[in-house]
């Protein structure tokens, strides 16, 4: 596929919000947006450290998707100041949205909102605020991630299995029109601090590593059931490593040539991961039979991506 097909096909996939309200109230930026942006996130940041309500977490998340709806148009104004922060802004709201999509994650009409802010955000570093564009792989796999974990609890589940194919196409094409195949950017603690460098583009492919339990603390069902999804992990992590890299090298190539394959091969390498890292939440957590259903989906996306790994 051509970078220009490539390119076409992110601006037909743009992921439209389904927030009625926020959508009327669409509107410019207007002075002084970031610094209200941001003492919303330290009232929304205290609320959830609180454990408040849904209905609360709803409108904070609302909040987030009118806050940076509203950032758009002012982006041409911003000086070094306004830049940094933006990029921490970037940070708390991602993090925000990442522990409220756990904590409420059984709330359909949360989860919309939910949907709705990741939206929000990685519109706005996809189309205005490419310095720092990591914030857009970090928001539509954010996104991805949360669809993922409601379809495979049930929430609804017709409806978020379409919102994550949608939303990690959304990241596929990202990544594909930026000459990748395999992101560097998943979740929050990915972000860097400063304007990302090519030297952060190119960074190396880290494996993930199994979480550490304390055995001790296990009933003998689960003993049993840790030494399964043990050895099991290693082995799944190690594969998706390696498809991730042959991938990567893969993109290299081609972008050298002015190629490129198509976003959905990015899409699967992003949820093939996304799995492996519901399943280090899971383990942490000790659900080792949610851990091992999220394995096996994990090693099914790999292996949709032979035809271009390979292996």
């Amino acid at each position: 596929m051509t970078r220009a097909s490539v390119a076409a096909a992110l601006v037909a996939l743009a992921v439209a919000s389904g927030s009625a309200i926020a959508e009327a109230q669409r509107g410019a930026g207007q002075p002084g947006s970031q610094a209200a942006l941001r003492s919303d996130l330290d009232g929304m940041t205290a609320r959830l450290g609180g454990r408040g309500t849904s209905q609360q977490a709803i409108a904070d998340a609302q909040r987030l998707t009118l806050g940076y709806r509203s950032l758009g148009p002012s982006v041409r104004g911003f000086g070094p100041a306004d830049y940094a922060l933006n990029r921490e802004m970037a940070r708390r709201s991602l993090a925000w949205l990442s522990r409220a999509g756990v904590v409420y994650a059984h709330d359909p009409l949360a989860a919309r909102a939910f949907l709705d802010a990741y939206d929000s955000i990685g519109v706005f570093y996809r189309d205005y605020g490419r310095f720092y564009y990591p914030g857009a792989y970090v928001a539509y796999a954010g996104a991805t991630r949360l669809a993922q974990r409601l379809g495979r609890v049930g929430v609804q589940g017709d409806w978020y299995l379409r919102e994550l194919q949608r939303y990690a196409l959304a990241y596929g094409s990202l990544a594909v029109l930026d000459g990748q195949l395999v992101g560097r950017w998943g979740i929050p603690e990915d972000l860097p601090a400063a304007e990302p460098t090519k030297a952060d583009a190119a960074a190396p492919l880290k494996p993930l590593d199994l979480p550490k339990i304390d055995i001790t603390t296990l009933s003998p069902a689960q003993r049993e059931a840790w030494t399964d999804v043990r050895d099991r992990f290693r082995s799944v992590a190690s594969r998706v490593h390696g498809a991730r890299m042959l991938m990567d090298q893969l993109a290299a190539r081609l972008n050298h040539q002015g190629l490129a394959l198509h976003p959905e091969d990015a899409a699967s390498a992003l949820k093939m991961q996304s799995f492996l890292d519901d399943a280090v939440e899971m383990i942490h957590a000790h659900d080792f039979e949610s851990a091992t259903d999220a394995l096996r989906a994990a090693d099914a996306e790999r292996t949709k991506l032979r035809s271009v790994t390979g292996q």
